[in-house]
């Protein structure tokens, strides 16, 4: 007779497989995070507005470059200043937050979609979460998006709570509204509109009218009025005019009203940024709505279609809002309400589509499931295409890696995250193909979570720096030798480099437009650097007194048509090196 497993013990195994998950996942999102160049702009105000809070005892009001910032509310200022106090002021703290609440999300999304579907869909989905590329992505960027992503999410779970149970519902919806209200003081309103349309879009679909009385919505409205008021009136009382301005105008009127064309973008995002999971996901779409009611053969007449139509989406609806898919149903509102959003606002950021990646991870979680619980559901069409789609994913990575490291072999040194992303790509696919054939499928879906996790960190940890190859790190480095103090940075017609630069270094930087502003800079009592491409110098600045103290290459911004695509296999790297790179310099004044 063999020993039965309690519940209450396999309930803690699982928790202790969940939190040891949700670890690694910790420290793949924290691999080499402080090593890495910044890739996003917006880094650099939060890093350094946030030093400038602890420099100055001013955390009201931050500032940049000695001007006040007003483009977000205060608490992700706060949450960077609190990491900057227990680790010290650099890079890694700053961006630790973003993991911290990356990893936060996992047990989460455990906890959501064991409310909403079951268990096992729920292991699945911690699985798959930190396996969408955008997550994993924003989880190493010192930005708001990802705190802002974690109270969404909070705040939907405790809806769900709420609507699943009758003890203790108002209390539930209470710390919903509260999840909403730090969420907009992290990042501004959309905190609160998305989780709103979203639940009254379900409650509304369902034609529940009387839970969305439950909702308090008075109540909803004092609890965020607490949490949000205190902060905007202290900085109007404080600031005024420039202060009330600046939110009518930059972040209400200039979001709202503006010439962007309307465009799809948000669909390829949802696509391209969570490869491979969408390939399943759209599998998982396809099985939920593939058609119900077959099209009668003895009538073609247009009345005839659109009855046939009207009693199709019928049953879509009775079908869609039975109790037993409403799990479903507020997934896929939890989709549809920000990807129509940001599509009719048509600002086009990649990382307004991160709070979806929760429900596509639900989604297609719930979809393997089923496949597991259904003895021919892995040998399904629908599977064997998104199956065999991702194996090709990872070979198409493997090749292009492994080009890449073809190619830069004779001049550069390859990142080792190059190597391991080829041989991951090349060798995974033969793994999940074995285990495919031997119907191990729990152990294929857990295989290719850690693949795409490995791959994401080998990606993320170098790779991605080494091909940008911005050699704003090296730079830093060395000015970041110099002990003396005042120093400052300016960068001569290099673009963006300036938020890298200010990032690492924590210094104030500057744009130099033309040369009589790099004169009258270089002429300053202080220490100062100057970043600018060897072209320039050789051009116009070679005789000014400035040393050079670093130099190193970068690659140029340009397009690869076909036709150079096959001049580089035919012919190597090297032919086209200056063609395709420029060098920079570091220079100094000559101050004692």
């Amino acid at each position: 007779m063999q020993m039965q497993t309690s519940p209450i013990n396999s309930i803690k195994n699982e928790y202790l497989k969940l939190g040891t998950f949700t670890l690694l996942c910790f420290l793949a999102f924290t691999y080499n995070l402080s090593e890495v160049p910044p890739y996003h702009a917006d880094e650099n105000f939060y890093v350094t507005s946030s030093k400038n809070m602890i420099d100055s005892g001013d955390y009201i009001t931050p500032t940049y470059n000695d001007e006040n910032r007003f483009a977000k509310p205060i608490i992700f200022y706060w949450m960077v200043a609190a990491s900057y106090n227990i680790f010290g002021v650099n890079l890694f703290s700053a961006r630790l937050v973003s993991s911290f609440f990356a990893a936060l999300c996992i047990p989460i999304v455990y906890m959501t979609a064991r409310r909403l579907f079951n268990g096992k869909t729920a292991f699945i989905s911690a699985l798959l979460l930190p396996g969408c590329y955008l997550h994993f992505q924003i989880a190493r960027w010192a930005i708001t998006d990802m705190a802002l992503n974690f109270f969404i999410l909070l705040a939907f779970y405790f809806f769900i709570r709420g609507f699943q149970e009758t003890l203790n519902k108002n209390t539930f919806y209470y710390i919903s509204y509260i999840c909403m209200g730090i969420g907009f003081m992290i990042k501004g309103p959309i905190a609160i509109i998305i989780p709103a349309l979203v639940i009254i879009g379900f409650l509304i679909t369902l034609r529940n009218w009387e839970e969305i009385s439950r909702l308090r919505l008075g109540y909803g409205a004092m609890i965020l009025a607490a949490i949000i008021l205190p902060w905007f009136i202290t900085m109007l009382t404080i600031h005024g005019d420039e202060f009330k301005n600046h939110i009518l105008g930059a972040e209400l009127r200039d979001r709202m009203i503006h010439d962007s064309p309307f465009s799809l973008y948000y669909f390829g995002v949802i696509i391209r940024y969570y490869l491979p999971w969408s390939f399943f996901f759209l599998a998982a779409l396809t099985v939920r709505f593939v058609p119900t009611i077959n099209k009668p053969n003895n009538s073609t007449s247009t009345k005839s279609y659109f009855l046939f139509l009207s009693e199709k989406l019928k049953f879509w609806y009775r079908n869609i809002s039975h109790k037993n898919n409403h799990a479903f149903l507020f997934s896929i509102m939890w989709i549809v309400f920000p990807l129509i959003l940001f599509t009719l606002f048509r600002i086009e950021h990649s990382r307004y589509m991160l709070p979806v990646s929760v429900p596509i991870s639900m989604i297609t979680a719930h979809f393997f499931s089923q496949l597991i619980d259904s003895p021919i559901g892995f040998k399904g069409t629908i599977f064997k295409i998104s199956f065999y789609l991702t194996l090709i994913f990872y070979l198409l990575v493997s090749t292009l890696t492994a080009l890449g490291i073809f190619f830069l072999s004779p001049h550069f040194s390859s990142p080792t995250g190059l190597i391991v992303l080829s041989i991951l790509g090349f060798l995974s696919p033969f793994l999940l193909f074995i285990l495919y054939k031997f119907k191990k499928y729990s152990s294929l879906i857990i295989v290719l979570s850690i693949t795409q996790i490995v791959a994401l960190a080998s990606l993320s940890g170098n790779t991605l720096s080494f091909f940008n190859r911005y050699p704003m790190k090296e730079f830093a480095k060395h000015i970041l030798t110099d002990s003396k103090l005042g120093k400052q940075i300016g960068l001569y017609r290099v673009g963006n480099h300036r938020a890298r630069m200010g990032v690492m270094t924590g210094l104030p930087s500057m744009y130099l437009n033309n040369p009589e502003e790099l004169n009258l800079f270089i002429k300053s009592e202080n220490s100062v650097y100057i970043v600018m491409r060897q072209s320039d110098w050789k051009r116009e600045f070679y005789n000014l007194p400035i040393t050079i103290t670093a130099t190193d290459s970068g690659w140029k911004k340009q397009r690869l048509s076909k036709d150079k695509i096959k001049l580089f296999l035919k012919n190597g790297l090297r032919p086209y090196l200056q063609e395709y790179s420029e060098v920079y310099l570091l220079l100094k004044n000559h101050r004692k």
